[in-house]
């Protein structure tokens, strides 16, 4: 919101031209495209001025510059725009102004007292349900001869309450104001929404010199505004005036609009937009879940190759751990078979007593041969021409006998 209320004194003779009077209120089509703001309500601060401000002479001028600050980032204006002239995007403009030099309405010989209130009226353009996207107004008041201070309350309106379109009486009733005994005076919300409040103090020198107020503002309040609300500028003064008092007022107002139309636009893109988000959305998260089961998939496939070829190793491991302890029982029963050969086979090595592996070969020797079996139990001594069964007598003869040839000694 831009704002700029000021009081300034100069010591400007009475005006000299004849008395005008002129209200007029006009409506005509902008080519400013503008984002859209956010929804806000401008109050502007109150403004007090001391008696002796800077003096301006006659035909001088005091000038304020206000900077403009360009956002780092989107969204920009585009001027000129780039819109078709028909087209839905295209901003609407309604003015409307107040003109009295002198105003004969409030001079001294038809003044209404020392409080008064004008209503200004901004048309809304011709169009279904528009968007109020600003308000910008400027007031310069002044006067001359005052006995007093003045003090003075401006509102910017939206309301279904119906205004006079001139000026009334301060103890006159408003539909858009609660009862009150003066200003400041509090807008009723039942009826009204106050985009902008100014309450200021207009110090006046008295004496034939002018005293002037001058405010400026600009209201962005983002309103959809349907039939039958009318927008208005609504001027309060309290003054304390004298016979000799002239007053001198200038009000100059501009509305800017938006066609619904731009609204449903933004709104069917934003809904578009939030549902291929949202589709996009859907199907990042389904790809998502499938890559994440595919690589689930692939981990335990993994897991089972490896718990298979652990297996495997283990099982193969096995197999030839039996393999091996099956090779060296092996080679062990043929040497041991070679050594009882060996030792067989020498009748000089051969020993006095036949151990268990000669047994078995005398055992076996004797059935090949077909002679007659010995009981068990009995050993085999070793003689010079054989191996005798001892009987139970250690030393002597029985009658089981095989030769060392038989025995296949040499």
């Amino acid at each position: 919101m831009q704002e700029h209320t000021e009081h300034i004194r100069s010591p400007d003779i009475l005006p000299t031209n004849p008395i005008t009077k002129t209200m007029s209120l006009s409506t005509q089509h902008g080519h400013v495209s503008i984002p859209r703001c956010a929804a806000t309500s401008a109050l502007a601060p109150t403004v007090l001025v001391g008696a002796h401000p800077p003096a301006v002479a006659p035909g001088g001028r005091l000038a304020r510059a206000f900077p403009i600050l360009a956002a780092a980032n989107g969204s920009f204006t585009d001027f000129p725009p780039q819109h078709a002239p028909n087209a839905d995007e295209v901003l609407v403009h309604t003015y409307a102004s107040f003109l009295e030099e002198p105003a004969s309405t409030l001079s001294p010989n038809t003044r209404r007292g020392d409080a008064w209130t004008i209503c200004i009226p901004v048309d809304l353009p011709k169009i279904s349900s528009p968007t109020l996207l600003s308000v910008n107004y400027m007031i310069r008041y002044a006067t001359t001869a005052e006995a007093g201070n003045s003090i003075i309350q401006t509102d910017v309106v939206l309301t279904t309450a119906s205004l006079p379109a001139e000026v009334v009486s301060g103890s006159t009733a408003l539909d858009v104001y609660r009862p009150s005994a003066g200003i400041p005076r509090i807008v009723d919300q039942a009826t009204t929404v106050c985009l902008a409040n100014t309450v200021a103090i207009k110090a006046n020198a008295g004496g034939l010199q002018w005293s002037h107020y001058v405010d400026t503002q600009h209201v962005i309040p983002n309103v959809r505004v349907h039939k039958p609300t009318q927008l208005y500028v609504v001027f309060n003064v309290e003054e304390q005036s004298t016979c000799q008092t002239v007053r001198s007022l200038s009000v100059g107002i501009s509305a800017t609009w938006q066609k619904k139309e731009v609204e449903i636009k933004a709104l069917a893109k934003e809904k578009r937009e939030a549902a291929e988000a949202a589709h996009k959305a859907a199907k990042e998260l389904e790809e998502k879940r499938k890559r994440e089961a595919d690589e689930q998939q692939a981990r335990d496939e993994a897991r089972q190759w490896m718990a298979a070829e652990t297996r495997a190793r283990e099982a193969e491991q096995v197999h030839w751990e039996e393999e091996r302890r099956a090779r060296e029982a092996n080679t062990a029963a043929v040497v041991a078979a070679i050594a009882k050969i060996a030792n067989h086979r020498s009748k000089e090595a051969a020993p006095a007593i036949a151990d268990a592996h000669l047994q078995e070969s005398i055992v076996e020797a004797m059935k090949k041969l077909g002679l007659p079996l010995f009981s068990s139990g009995y050993p085999f001594e070793k003689h010079e021409d054989g191996y005798w069964c001892t009987g139970g007598t250690p030393g002597g003869k029985g009658t089981h006998f095989i030769s060392f040839k038989d025995l296949g000694m040499d």
